[in-house]
């Protein structure tokens, strides 16, 4: 049945903002990081981050772990994993710490050193 024809089952009163509103939502998903530079990240989750939207979070880089601020620049659905569906989404470090970018430019040079 077409969902205009289902009517309105909500069960609780909604009232339209008028205006801005803000409001935050803690996850846990932990996102794989496919690439890593003093700028940003590349990772892969589950959820498709909407682009352009900024996000406190955990970095956990080695041993370290810090908070930073990162806006969502892309968003690419890359398939299913189990038949889940899995996405790359490109990440812009705002903020970060001194100490955690010294550990990014640490294993950034590393990795340059085995290529």
């Amino acid at each position: 049945m077409p969902w205009a024809h289902m009517g309105d089952r909500r069960a609780h009163l909604r009232f339209e903002v008028m205006g801005l509103m803000s409001a935050s939502l803690l996850s846990n998903e932990t996102l794989r990081v496919l690439n890593l530079g003093a700028s940003g990240a590349l990772v892969e989750g589950a959820l498709p981050l909407p682009p352009n939207a900024e996000y406190r979070m955990q970095l956990v880089l080695e041993s370290h772990v810090s908070e930073a601020t990162v806006k969502i620049r892309r968003v690419t659905e890359i398939g299913r994993d189990s038949g889940a569906l899995r996405y790359r989404i490109g990440l812009e470090f705002l903020t970060i710490s001194a100490e955690a970018e010294d550990v990014i430019n640490r294993i950034v040079v590393a990795n340059q050193a085995q290529m």
